[in-house]
């Protein structure tokens, strides 16, 4: 059951990246800055974090979060915010319909970097290689 809520919640959250550049186009197409897009998108992720957290009950959890932990989830907020500043200032630049397919072949970089960091708890297998390669083939193709 937890297999296939995880799949229903990526294609949930597929659903809300795919309809989010639009929001983000048509605003910078309004003469939005594209570093402000990016900064009122984060801001407004953190908000509804935020409520998730403390609707969910698990805002004393907190606390408990071990140093590491918030470290690496800091690292990660880091890495996400420079992607967003970057996919704001191609869209400002560049076509939705272009920009949108190129940022999609992040899972060969994810693939990169799972072989090397987390090879011991991330499996690898052939059919995730010729998947990811299948993605970097159909962004080639967009192009």
């Amino acid at each position: 059951m937890s297999r296939l809520r995880g799949q229903t919640e990526a294609i949930f959250a597929s659903l809300c990246f795919g309809i989010a550049p639009i929001f983000a186009k048509k605003g910078l197409m309004s003469g939005l800055n594209p570093f402000h897009g990016a900064t009122i998108a984060n801001a407004t992720a953190l908000v509804i974090m935020i409520l998730f957290v403390l609707l969910s009950g698990r805002g004393r959890e907190f606390g408990s979060i071990k140093r590491y932990g918030l470290f690496l989830a800091i690292v990660s907020g880091i890495c996400n915010s420079i992607a967003l500043v970057s996919f704001y200032w191609a869209m400002s630049i560049g076509k939705v319909a272009l920009v949108v397919p190129i940022t999609c072949i992040y899972p060969l970089f994810t693939l990169v970097a799972a072989y090397f960091f987390i090879k011991k708890s991330e499996v690898i297998d052939i059919l995730t290689v010729i998947g990811t390669f299948l993605i970097v083939i159909g962004v080639i193709l967009t192009i």
